[in-house]
């Protein structure tokens, strides 16, 4: 073997090498790009269900928030509603009078229990049709009082409040969830509900 021979021998063989150690430079960067591109897939994937979570979690805050807020404009609104119709309800008591208002006065103090009643209070336009029942001394006059009577005992111990007004208050309760429901339904029919979504 001679020095040329050698020496091509010695370059082939340093090729050769700076050959096979290019390779396994490029096999691992290949290796380390693969790895890098699974790494961040995965960080990628990790925060994607993370935000996917916070999203939905943000999302069920806000329906629950809108939920609530749209109960209390609800209620609100039924409040509002309740008292408007208490205050046409009661303006319509004085229209009882109007009907038959002698028998149903003799109705109202019927119902009160057998009492010595020191006190009688009507309107001042039922002094008359009260005294067809009781004593005109205990009789005493309220305009407030827009139909029927309160009777009190001695020293105001037991009084019995059987006004129109009370006799509302005590069926309202009764009465407000009927008129709601017509209101709802002539509010659907009129489709201003539709008009309003």
């Amino acid at each position: 073997m001679g020095l040329d021979e050698l020496i091509n021998t010695l370059k082939k063989n340093e090729q050769q090498q700076i050959d096979d150690i290019w390779q396994a430079a490029k096999n691992e960067a290949e290796s380390i790009r693969t790895q890098v591109a699974e790494a961040i897939a995965a960080i990628t994937k990790n925060h994607a269900d993370q935000l996917a979570s916070a999203c939905q979690k943000s999302m069920r805050a806000i329906f629950s928030e809108t939920e609530v807020k749209t109960r209390e404009k609800k209620l609100f609104a039924y409040q509002a509603l309740d008292q408007a119709l208490r205050n046409a309800a009661l303006k319509q008591l004085t229209a009882l009078r109007k009907h038959n208002y002698e028998k149903i006065f003799a109705t109202l103090v019927r119902e009160l229990p057998e009492r010595q009643w020191e006190k009688i209070i009507v309107n001042p336009a039922d002094v008359e049709l009260a005294a067809k029942f009781f004593n005109a001394n205990r009789i005493r006059q309220d305009p407030a009082v827009s139909g029927g009577l309160v009777a009190l005992t001695a020293n105001d111990r037991i009084i019995v409040d059987n006004t129109f007004k009370k006799r509302l208050e005590r069926k309202w309760f009764h009465i407000l969830p009927q008129l709601i429901v017509e209101i709802e339904k002539r509010y659907e029919s009129s489709g201003i509900a539709e008009n309003t979504e």
